[in-house]
Formats: C-alpha cells, structure tokens, sequence
C-alpha cells in the first residue's frame, strides 16, 4: 500500500507539471496567433481610411474562426461579427478595454476559466492614428479545441496512471509474497527448532543474495545446535554410564560387607577395592572438568618457554621399563633444540596420553616410533604404532568425549574412559596448534601433533651457523 501511495503521489505529480507545462505552451501558441492576427488587421486599418475599414474588416472576419468587434474610443461598437463580446466573463472584456484605451498596450484575458467549455480567449489591441487611440479592435477565439484536447490527455492519463497503478500494485504484491516467502519459512522453521524438532533445515531455493546468505547461516546455526544437543544427550549418557558401573560396584560391595562380619584383613582389601573405584571416578569427573574449562576458554596454560626435544625424550624414558615389560621397542627420532611457548605440564600430558594409547593397541614385539622434527615454523610429533590400526568411519568422531573406536582391541578391560585423546585434542588447540590421525586397518595408526615453534627452526639455525663459519 506504501509502494502504491507514493506512485500515485508522483503520478499526481508528474500530471499536474505536465498539464501546466502542456497548457502553458498551448495557450502561448493561442495567444502569439491571435496577436499576429490582430496585429495584421490593425495595421490594415491603420493605413486605410475610415469608410474601408468595414471592407477590410469583413474580409478579415471571413478567414478568422472567432468573433471580431472593433470598439471607438467612445465605446460605440463599430464592427461586430455574430456574438458579442462585451459582457461576457463579467467586466472582464470592459476592463480590457480600458487598459487598452488608456495605456495603449495590447490586453489578454479569458471570458471564463480556461477549465470551462464556452471559455473564450480574447486579445484587446488599440488601433491608433496621428498617435491617438481612436478604437480598440477584440478578437475571440473559443478554446473548445483546446478543451477537448486536455479533456483526452485527462482520460488518457487517467486510464494509464489506473492501470499502472493495478499493474504495479499486482506486481509489488507478488513481489512482496516472494520476498516474504522465505522469511514465513524462516520463522515457522525456527519455531519448529525452538519447539525441539532440530532436525528441520531451511529448503528455500531463493535468488536474492543477502536471503540466499541469511538461509545458510540460519541452516549452519540449525546443524550446530542440533550437533551440540546431539554431543549435550551423548555426553549425559556417556558420563552417566561411565559413574553409573562403578558406583553401581562400590553400591554392591558395600552391601555385601554389610551382610555379614569380616576380619580386619577383608575390610581393608575391600577398603583397598573401594579406594581404586574411587580413583576411577575422580579420574573421570577430573578429566570432564578439564573439558568443561577447555570448552569455556577457561583452561589455564602457563605461557613459557618448553623445551620439547628434553620433553619428549623425559616420557619416553617413563614409558622404557613399561614397555620392556610387554616386549615393545620403542624407537626415537627427536630433534634438538625444539622449543615451544606454553604449559609444560598440559604438552606432557597429551604426550603420556598418546604414548599410553600407542601402548594399549600395540602387540608384543612391535616397534612404537616417537619422533619430533621441525618444519618451517612447526614443531611436527609423531608417534607411531604397528597396531590393527582404525577403521575410516571411527576416525572423525575418535577425539569426541567418551568415544572409544573398539574396546576390545585394548589389552585389559581396565582401559580409560574415553576422554584422553579429547583433553588432548582441546590442550592442543588451546595451544593454537593441531592434532590429527592417519591409520589404516592392520596397519597400525599415527598420532600427529602440530605447534608452533617460539624459536627459529634447528635446521635454519645449524645452517646459518655453518655459513657463517665458512666464511
């Protein structure tokens, strides 16, 4: 309705300056054709002697289509055709008249509105001789033409200004339906995701950039609240299923120890039990502590130089007598001088954790490699296994909390939970760094982590050193 008013408010008016541009041109047309038409007549007279004025004036009434009267100085009408042009339009023609007798000067009017049918333009000229007035020549021409004209361009207009209005109001409406389509669905899409149904996704297929733009943020928005209620439901279950086993045990024990007397001996080694089920889960509610703070930015990570290459070698040599135990070799390639910004402490425990899950998987008589080497700017950690590998669909989801690709390739049952390559994954990243996994069935798999050094690369620094040195 807006669109519609503000059309119709500049067809209104761009009408009203064309009419008056239109009738201005119009009427100056009228009245330069009256005037060189008076001004031959009057000059005719002017030059003839008074008996052959009536002659020349008739001849003249013959050709002009209008009314002409020649007026004396006395106000005698002299000459009259038809009609009569005096008191018509009021005392309009009279002052006419006197404007022309008294100031000698040639006069315009019109009888009525030029609106009006029967409007009739005049044009008053004094004839003069030996520098006298002696008589005022009228000359009346109706503007039906004109009218009749203007009354066309009106119906015209008319017309034309409705039907564009019905046009453009048809087509705004259509317009405003299609660009307000996706916005309907937007809204009952986002009600129906407010209401629970995560699963609902934007289909508009529309042209616009900024709607196409606003569908795909909205359906990205849609999958990562459906991601994140998804990883909410499987963290909940997750969790709950880990503390309920071992609560559920503890529960039981208890109940059995009561049932019955013990000897101190058995209270103690049950005791004992109580205490390693107790570790358990303060080592699972600790770690999901770890993750909260990681996922809320407030893990706290002392910024300080590390020594990587003394990091790496210290848990390798913490893991030598596990690993002897279980006949596993393990092989290092660790460059020197690595050095990183950040917690110590965080790095060397992605390292154990690594390292422990290489353990895990790893049979007897393999090799597990542990490597560091520089490249560009990065510090590149690899550990390495000669495990059955991981299948391709478990890769993506195996840094997710509490996913476990196939417990039963674990050595013994009392295997983690589920969070070690999770905590890993957010202490990595809050390094600014990376962590990936490449691994094929039967194949073994390995780890790859990647941070940024906070001094120049050994390589580039042992080169400089030598060019230096050569010359």
């Amino acid at each position: 309705m807006l669109y519609i008013v503000v059309e119709l408010s500049i067809l209104i008016i761009a009408g009203a300056l064309i009419y008056f541009t239109l009738s201005k041109q119009v009427y100056d047309e009228v009245d330069e054709s009256l005037y060189l038409q008076a001004q031959s007549i009057v000059s005719e007279l002017e030059r003839s002697r008074f008996h052959y004025w009536s002659f020349h004036l008739n001849e003249f009434a013959k050709h002009f289509h209008g009314t002409v009267q020649l007026i004396g100085a006395n106000g005698v009408i002299q000459f009259a055709t038809n009609s009569n042009l005096i008191g018509k339009g009021g005392n309009e023609v009279s002052k006419a008249l006197g404007k022309a007798r008294d100031d000698e000067s040639t006069v315009f009017i019109s009888t009525l509105s030029l609106l009006r049918k029967d409007n009739i333009r005049v044009i008053a000229m004094p004839v003069h001789r030996d520098n006298h007035v002696i008589a005022i020549l009228l000359l009346g021409r109706s503007t039906n033409e004109i009218q009749g004209f203007f009354k066309w361009l009106y119906l015209l207009g008319g017309v034309l200004g409705l039907l564009s209005m019905l046009i453009s109001g048809v087509a705004g409406y259509v317009m405003a339906r299609r660009a307000l389509k996706p916005i309907n669905e937007i809204t009952s899409t986002a009600r129906a995701v407010a209401a629970g149904d995560l699963t609902r996704r934007l289909q508009s297929k529309v042209q616009d950039k900024e709607i196409r733009v606003l569908v795909k943020s909205l359906n990205k928005m849609f999958e990562d609240l459906e991601s994140s209620f998804m990883a909410q439901k499987r963290f909940t279950a997750d969790a709950s299923h880990e503390l309920r086993i071992p609560l559920t045990i503890l529960k039981g024990e208890v109940e059995v120890a009561l049932r019955h007397p013990r000897s101190e001996q058995d209270y103690k080694q049950l005791l004992k039990q109580h205490l390693d089920i107790i570790e358990r889960m303060q080592r699972i509610v600790n770690d999901l502590l770890t993750l909260a703070r990681a996922d809320a930015g407030l893990l706290e990570l002392a910024q300080e130089p590390v020594d990587l290459s003394l990091l790496l070698q210290e848990v390798a040599q913490h893991h030598l007598i596990l690993f002897a135990d279980h006949h596993i070799n393990l092989n290092m390639d660790i460059q020197d001088h690595l050095e990183v910004m950040g917690d110590q402490n965080h790095i060397e425990r992605v390292i154990f954790n690594l390292l422990n899950n290489a353990f895990k998987y790893a049979p007897e008589l393999s090799t597990i490699t542990l490597s560091a080497q520089a490249k560009d700017d990065l510090a590149i950690i690899t550990i390495q296994d000669e495990g059955p590998g991981i299948a391709k669909e478990h890769q993506a989801r195996l840094f997710d909390r509490f996913y476990r690709a196939d417990e039963a390739r674990a050595r013994n049952e009392g295997g983690g939970a589920g969070l070690g390559l999770a905590i890993c994954k957010r202490i990595i990243e809050a390094h600014n760094g990376e962590i990936s996994v490449e691994s094929t069935e039967g194949e073994g798999s390995k780890f790859i982590v990647r941070l940024s050094l906070s001094s120049t690369n050994p390589e580039f620094s042992q080169r400089l050193h030598s060019l230096i040195e050569h010359t």
